[in-house]
């Protein structure tokens, strides 16, 4: 099992309704506190799903360096359409998106 990592409460939201346990970090960039919070939980992979923007890429890239120390990291690549997972309203297409991530 993985837990998802979203940028936002809505994303967290709707990735639980799919059935994808997540969190989220209330913004593009983790902070300290949060990747210290992030190694109790339960898993041994974190699934990076921000925001498909310039501040989600940058997020992606700090996020990545912070947890891989700690956890397998993967993450997921929407396509263009899409700004964030909650947009993803198909939920086969969103699964195959989580299923289809990319691992470091």
């Amino acid at each position: 099992p993985f837990v998802c990592i979203t940028e936002g409460s809505l994303d967290t939201m709707w990735l639980n309704q799919h059935g994808f346990s997540s969190v989220a970090i209330l913004g593009a960039i983790i902070s300290k506190r949060q990747v210290d919070l992030a190694t109790r939980l339960p898993t041994q992979e974190l699934v990076l799903c921000l925001d498909n923007d310039e501040a989600g890429r940058v997020g992606l890239n700090k996020a990545m360096a912070c947890l891989s120390p700690n956890f397998m990291v993967s993450y997921i690549k929407l396509p263009k359409e899409y700004k964030d997972v909650q947009d993803v309203k198909d939920s086969e297409l969103l699964k195959s998106i989580i299923k289809e991530r990319t691992f470091l």
